[in-house]
Order: C-alpha cells, then structure tokens, then sequence
C-alpha cells in the first residue's frame, strides 16, 4: 500500500529563521514597536531561501496527525480504523556566496502507527536520502540548482536533490508576500497555485488569505504578526507507475511572526485538519481525516 506521507506541511513557504537585528529608522535608531505599526513594511523579496553573507538559518520543524479516522474499502468490504503520524526535521542553510548557500539536512525522523478493523499494521520506515549531506544550493541563469557539495549522488539522492530545487525555485514565500508594501490592518488573498506545493501536494486550488494583525517584538525584535486562514485541495505525486494519485485537502489557520529586519519568520504554528482521499492500491479506496499540527522555528547565527 501506498505510503501516507504528510511531509513539512508548508513548505519554502514557512522556511523560517529567527529575527536578526532590529530594524532601523532613517536615522540611524532602532525603531519603536509604534512606529513600526505605522509604517508600511515589504515582507518578502525573491532568493529570500538564500542567507545573507554571513547568516546561518537553522530550522526546526515538527508536525502530528494524531487518531486520524481512517475507513478503507475493498473487495466489497468496508474496514475502519485510525491512523497516527509525525514528522520532525533540522536543516541548516548556510551563506556561501552571493546567489549560493550550503543546506544540510541534519536530521529527520517519521514515526506513526496505524490501525485497521482492531489489527496494528506496520507503517514502512521513511528514509531521506539527504540527510546529513551537504548540498550547494546554487541560482544559475535564473534558475536554482541543487548538487552534493562532494562526491557523486546515488538515484535516490538525484531525485531528492530534483525536488529541493524546485522547491527553492517556487519561492513560496514570495508568492504569500510578495514585494508590495504591508501595514497593520490590510489583508490580502493569495493564489494557492502561486504556493506551489503544500505539504506533499501540488496543483492547489482553494482559498488562501492572509492578514496582518499588528507589529509586535519577538524575541527582541519588531516582527510582522500574520494570520493566514485557508482551505485549499491539491493532489500528491504517484509514487510509483501505474499508482493514482491521493487527493489532499487541509483546512485551518496559522499564526507567524516574521521579522521585519530579515523578512522571515521566526515562529509559525497551524493549526488544521487534513482529509487524504484515493486510490492507493488497484480496487482499493481510502479515506483519511483528522487534526494536522505544525510547529516551526528558528534561530539565525550572524557571524
């Protein structure tokens, strides 16, 4: 049966990193939270997945699907059960040069356990074949590019590298934010297709809105503070040839604090619910839905 992997819920679109210095006024003063409410604010700007020259992001991320309602049907049969998953994840990006920075996975670890008609089934271990491996993240003629820093890359490794590039070349967060300029107050709504990918889904459709709350110190620096509510459906990747594809469709909110200095967030928390629908296996239809959580964040080390 088909792997259920829920993956890093938002993606490049909540790649955090911790406030960096505070922001400045014209002359030359850090500014007041008050003032900051104030003024307008740009939140994003592109290539933000690549450290400024001497900047070093670390990411935490850790996301549950706990007691999911599960109900499978086959072979004229309908079996119900429930379904428990979690996923957590370290990464560091490090500043090599301009355009090029160094990602590391350094860890990850997928755990779960899953239940049908009162009998334990074994849930497939999951294994990245990135992890602990240096990778150079490189913006090449107006197109990233992601190779092993050293040595040559098995299969496995290509296609992850693959798929971390087109992750960095979508620029989620770019296509939340934008480049326009924010103030407390305004609200605003996104194109899910601009997102790219949420979670392990792609080809999104839905609603996606955002506003921004207030301006409020984190951690000792003035950070946008953005609520983002949304309900949106995509569908993930075959795993393999011949397998449909899974239906995805989450519902909820998350809150952020983005640092108005570096333009990245520091702390995201969503709070959703996720349905999983399809065909994982020829004549067999599932069903898959309950609470999705996520906690990401993040400290940045200016050298």
């Amino acid at each position: 049966m088909r792997k259920l992997a829920i993956g890093t819920l938002l993606g490049a679109s909540l790649a955090l990193s911790s406030c960096g210095e505070k922001s400045k006024t014209e002359g030359g003063g850090a500014a007041t939270a008050e003032e900051a409410k104030s003024q307008s604010h740009v939140l994003a700007g592109k290539g933000g997945k690549i450290p400024a020259k001497g900047v070093t992001h670390t990411v935490e991320s850790s996301g549950d699907m706990k007691e999911a309602k599960m109900k499978i049907e086959a072979a004229g049969q309908t079996m119900e059960g429930s379904m428990t998953r979690s996923e957590s994840s370290v990464e560091k990006w490090e500043h090599v040069a301009d355009n090029k920075a160094r990602r590391t996975l350094e860890s990850k670890t997928v755990g779960g356990a899953m239940n049908v008609a009162g009998q334990d089934q074994p849930i497939p271990e999951e294994k990245d074949a990135l992890v602990g491996v240096p990778v150079i993240v490189e913006l090449k003629d107006g197109k990233y590019a992601a190779s092993l820093e050293s040595g040559t890359a098995t299969s496995e490794q290509t296609k992850a590298l693959e798929k971390l590039a087109e992750t960095v070349e979508k620029d989620s967060d770019f296509g939340m934010y934008g480049d326009a300029p924010r103030k407390v107050g305004d609200k605003w709504d996104v194109d899910p297709k601009s997102l790219g990918a949420f979670g392990e889904a792609s080809d999104l459709s839905g609603t996606y809105s955002i506003e921004f709350v207030e301006v409020k110190d984190f951690q000792g620096t003035p950070c946008a503070v953005l609520k983002s509510v949304f309900d949106i459906s995509g569908k993930t990747e075959a795993e393999g040839e011949g397998e449909p594809a899974m239906t995805v469709k989450i519902k909820g909110e998350a809150i952020s604090h983005r640092s108005l200095a570096d333009k990245t967030d520091l702390d995201a928390k969503i709070t959703s619910t996720m349905t999983m629908e399809g065909s994982p296996a020829p004549q067999v239809k599932m069903n898959v839905e309950g609470p999705f959580n996520l906690h990401q964040k993040a400290t940045v080390k200016k050298n």
